[in-house]
Protein backbone atom coordinates (compact mmCIF):
# COMPACT_ATOMS: atom_id res chain seq x y z
CA UNK A 1 0.00 0.00 0.00
CA UNK A 2 0.93 3.54 -1.06
CA UNK A 3 1.59 6.52 1.54
CA UNK A 4 -0.18 9.84 0.44
CA UNK A 5 3.75 11.23 0.10
CA UNK A 6 4.59 8.42 -2.90
CA UNK A 7 1.49 10.01 -5.30
CA UNK A 8 2.36 11.03 -8.85
CA UNK A 9 2.06 14.42 -7.97
CA UNK A 10 3.82 15.03 -5.01
CA UNK A 11 6.95 13.17 -6.16
CA UNK A 12 6.35 15.88 -9.50
CA UNK A 13 6.11 19.12 -6.92
CA UNK A 14 9.04 17.87 -5.27
CA UNK A 15 10.67 18.04 -8.07
CA UNK A 16 9.37 21.20 -9.30
CA UNK A 17 10.52 22.93 -6.15
CA UNK A 18 14.10 21.26 -6.34
CA UNK A 19 14.68 22.29 -10.37
CA UNK A 20 13.57 25.68 -8.81
CA UNK A 21 16.17 25.68 -6.25
CA UNK A 22 18.33 25.22 -8.24
CA UNK A 23 17.51 27.50 -10.93
CA UNK A 24 17.11 30.33 -8.33
CA UNK A 25 20.96 29.57 -6.87
CA UNK A 26 22.08 29.30 -10.68
CA UNK A 27 20.24 32.82 -11.57
CA UNK A 28 21.91 34.52 -8.47
CA UNK A 29 25.57 33.42 -9.19
CA UNK A 30 25.76 34.06 -12.45
CA UNK A 31 24.10 37.73 -11.83
CA UNK A 32 27.20 37.83 -8.92
CA UNK A 33 29.47 36.46 -11.46
CA UNK A 34 28.49 39.19 -14.18
CA UNK A 35 28.27 42.28 -12.14
CA UNK A 36 32.03 41.12 -10.92
CA UNK A 37 33.30 40.94 -14.39
CA UNK A 38 31.74 44.41 -15.46
CA UNK A 39 33.04 45.77 -12.60
CA UNK A 40 36.64 44.49 -13.28
CA UNK A 41 35.87 45.85 -17.03
CA UNK A 42 35.08 48.97 -16.22
CA UNK A 43 37.90 49.59 -14.31
CA UNK A 44 40.53 48.42 -16.82
CA UNK A 45 42.32 51.18 -18.41
CA UNK A 46 42.53 49.45 -21.79
CA UNK A 47 39.26 49.03 -21.34
CA UNK A 48 38.34 52.71 -20.39
CA UNK A 49 40.22 53.73 -23.41
CA UNK A 50 38.57 52.14 -25.82
CA UNK A 51 34.78 53.00 -24.43
CA UNK A 52 36.34 56.86 -24.34
CA UNK A 53 36.77 56.57 -28.38
CA UNK A 54 33.04 55.15 -28.51
CA UNK A 55 30.14 58.24 -29.24
CA UNK A 56 27.66 55.73 -26.71
CA UNK A 57 31.15 54.95 -24.18
CA UNK A 58 31.05 58.33 -22.05
CA UNK A 59 27.31 58.47 -21.64
CA UNK A 60 27.74 55.90 -19.24
CA UNK A 61 29.69 57.79 -16.83
CA UNK A 62 28.04 60.85 -17.09
CA UNK A 63 24.80 62.49 -15.10
CA UNK A 64 21.68 63.18 -17.10
CA UNK A 65 21.65 66.95 -18.43
CA UNK A 66 18.32 67.20 -19.30
CA UNK A 67 16.77 70.71 -18.65
CA UNK A 68 13.70 69.19 -17.17
CA UNK A 69 11.67 72.47 -16.63
CA UNK A 70 11.67 73.25 -20.32
CA UNK A 71 12.06 70.31 -22.16
CA UNK A 72 9.20 68.56 -20.48
CA UNK A 73 7.77 70.80 -18.20
CA UNK A 74 4.49 68.19 -17.16
CA UNK A 75 7.31 65.64 -15.88
CA UNK A 76 9.57 67.41 -14.13
CA UNK A 77 10.72 65.29 -11.21
CA UNK A 78 11.36 62.08 -13.38
CA UNK A 79 15.01 62.09 -13.94
CA UNK A 80 17.13 59.15 -12.23
CA UNK A 81 20.03 61.36 -13.30
CA UNK A 82 21.78 58.27 -14.63
CA UNK A 83 22.18 58.66 -18.33
CA UNK A 84 21.54 55.89 -20.43
CA UNK A 85 21.96 57.60 -24.43
CA UNK A 86 22.90 60.80 -26.07
CA UNK A 87 20.62 62.86 -27.73
CA UNK A 88 22.11 65.43 -30.47
CA UNK A 89 20.62 68.24 -30.85
CA UNK A 90 20.85 71.82 -32.13
CA UNK A 91 20.97 74.74 -29.38
CA UNK A 92 20.15 78.20 -29.66
CA UNK A 93 23.30 79.94 -30.92
CA UNK A 94 23.33 76.97 -33.67
CA UNK A 95 25.74 74.34 -32.54
CA UNK A 96 25.49 70.64 -32.44
CA UNK A 97 25.13 69.44 -29.33
CA UNK A 98 25.12 65.71 -27.58
CA UNK A 99 23.00 66.23 -24.31
CA UNK A 100 23.54 62.96 -22.11
CA UNK A 101 19.82 61.74 -21.29
CA UNK A 102 18.29 58.84 -18.73
CA UNK A 103 15.70 56.89 -19.67
CA UNK A 104 12.90 59.01 -18.51
CA UNK A 105 13.94 62.34 -19.48
CA UNK A 106 14.85 60.84 -23.16
CA UNK A 107 11.24 59.38 -22.95
CA UNK A 108 9.36 62.38 -21.88
CA UNK A 109 11.26 64.55 -24.27
CA UNK A 110 10.01 62.28 -27.20
CA UNK A 111 6.61 61.84 -25.88
CA UNK A 112 6.51 66.28 -25.27
CA UNK A 113 7.55 66.41 -28.85
CA UNK A 114 4.99 63.93 -30.53
CA UNK A 115 2.68 66.53 -28.89
CA UNK A 116 3.80 69.25 -31.68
Amino acid sequence: MSSAGDSPFRQFVAAWEAATAVAAEWAEKTTEVTVESFRKLATDPAIRAVIATWRIGPVFSRDCACPCATAHPDDVGICDRRAVITRRFTDHLGDRVDMPLCAPCAVAQGVAEMRH
